[in-house]
Formats: C-alpha cells, structure tokens, sequence
C-alpha cells in the first residue's frame, strides 16, 4: 500500500466523507474506487497513435469558464453546443483527435468547470 497526501476542494472532500459515511467504506477506499474507475476509463486513450471520437460535457456557471480552453483547443473540436439547464451552462463539445490531446483538454475543461465528463463514442 503506498500512502501520499492530495489536496481536494472543500466541496469533494465532504462529498467523498458522504459517501464513505453511507457505504461504510473509508476514504482510501472511496478515493481508491474513483481512481480505479477512471484509469480503467483512461487506459485506451495512454495507447500511441490512438485515435479518440467522444463527447466532452461540462457544467458551468458561466460558458466563459471554458470558453478559453475550447477556442485553444478547436483544431480537436468538430462541433460544440452551449444550453441553460437549472440556472447553469451546459457546454457539449464533440471532440476527435488523438487521444492524449483529447486528454489534455478535457483535463483543461474539467479544471474550470464544475463537473465535467469525457465520453468516448468509439
């Protein structure tokens, strides 16, 4: 087992207490889940020469958020989408290219929003 410490924002560290409250797991092996879940959701895009086609979804309070991280990255973009759902943004970016830029930006993304997800379509 080897131990490190992370440091986690306010709101994701009660969330990961939640839920280790509820499942009566600790919060190793909470956070250890997580991790799992998405390197395994990772792995295929660490492969050279992979080549990625997904959906990159992000909810923001504003598209300003993210509008920075998807104008640098438009060569990756084939098409994005901007709504107002619940009094926040939801920006849907559709995305190909090769899978550690596709990484990259959704990890850019991800960074100045307040959920987002990368979900492959190939």
């Amino acid at each position: 087992m080897k131990r490190f410490g992370v440091s986690l924002p306010q709101e994701l560290a009660e969330a990961i207490d939640k839920i280790s409250q509820e499942t009566g797991a600790t919060r190793s092996e909470v956070v250890a889940a997580a991790l799992q879940e998405y390197l395994e959701m990772q792995k295929d895009h660490k492969k050279p020469g992979h080549q990625c086609l997904g959906v990159v979804m992000a909810v923001t309070d504003a598209f300003s958020d993210v509008g920075d991280a998807i104008e640098e990255n438009r060569t990756h973009i084939v098409a994005y989408t901007h709504l107002h759902v619940e009094g926040r943004c939801l920006t849907i970016v559709v995305v190909k290219g090769d899978g550690d830029q596709i990484e990259k930006l959704t990890l850019e993304v991800a960074k100045r929003a307040k959920l987002a997800r990368y979900v492959p379509l190939l």
